[in-house]
């Protein structure tokens, strides 16, 4: 059994994770170069899937696969939604927000819309996922609600939708928070931990909120943990300590384990990043 996957590649810097639509390919973007790479659990090795830079693509963060087969992923501070099509690799789309600071970092989906995370902004996107990929909808603005309006301040991060379909959680990394947005209402609110989880890449695993949470210690280091919430309950369910060279930012559930993307960004800080980038595999802790 596959332990640990390798991308290709000395400048990658793995951001985000989608699982296609068989549930066994998955797709990895680059952080620093805009490539989108795809991968198989029978295989050890992802291949280059979208080459960088093109159409303006030089980072590639939030990704997630819509009901259409198409893989969308967040440009970053382009401002741009991408579409491809997963089984052709064709572009299929690219929207561009109208905002000045934007920083595209989060996508999910659900029901016919994508909801994309702003962390220039505290902004939920919106765009229609019909036959086509729909212009942006400036949804939600959670400045209105109490988070900070200095652009890159509170960082809006990880987005998903709870089990039931009738919120979207979503981490504001920089402030050490978790929302909840009811989707019927956009009625907005803290959910009330009693610690801080800076929250970067979320899933949900059995129905347990799974977050890739990036913690300043006191001696101002970095602690990376794999964090799981019950947000219905308002716990902290546990915390199992990540090494600070793979800097997990998201991760992925695949036939029961959890893909943790390993960006190295804590390693790049150090000088000590590099060749191979990976992904990592752990067994669900709950």
């Amino acid at each position: 059994m596959i332990e640990q996957y390798e991308l290709p590649g000395d400048q990658v810097f793995p951001e985000g994770i989608a699982v296609g639509e068989d549930g066994r390919t998955f797709y990895v973007s680059g952080a620093r170069n805009g490539a989108i790479y795809r991968g198989h659990v029978d295989q050890h090795r992802l291949e280059v899937w979208q080459e960088p830079g093109v159409d303006g693509r030089d980072r590639a963060v939030g990704m997630t696969v819509d009901a259409h087969g198409r893989l969308l992923v967040c440009g970053w501070t382009s401002g741009c939604l991408y579409a491809f099509d997963t089984r052709t690799g064709d572009a299929c789309g690219t929207r561009h927000v109208p905002a000045s600071e934007a920083g595209l970092n989060d996508v999910t989906v659900h029901d016919e819309y994508a909801y994309v995370t702003d962390s220039g902004e505290p902004l939920i996107w919106r765009f229609a996922v019909g036959d086509e990929l729909g212009e942006p909808e400036r949804w939600l603005d959670l400045g209105e609600h109490g988070a900070s309006t200095k652009p890159f301040t509170d960082f809006l991060n990880g987005i998903v939708a709870t089990p039931d379909g009738r919120a979207l959680i979503v981490a504001a990394q920089g402030a050490g928070v978790l929302w909840r947005v009811d989707l019927a209402t956009k009625q907005a609110a803290r959910i009330p931990l009693d610690t801080a989880v800076n929250g970067d890449g979320l899933a949900y695993v059995n129905g347990t909120l799974y977050v890739c949470d990036n913690t300043d210690e006191p001696d101002g280091s970095v602690r990376y943990w794999l964090t799981a919430v019950d947000p219905d309950a308002a716990r902290l369910l546990g915390r199992w300590e990540r090494p600070h060279d793979d800097s997990p930012t998201t991760l992925a559930s695949v036939e029961g384990r959890l893909l943790l993307v390993h960006s190295q960004f804590g390693a790049d800080r150090l000088g000590r990043a590099g060749a191979p980038f990976t992904v990592g595999v752990l067994e669900a802790p709950l």
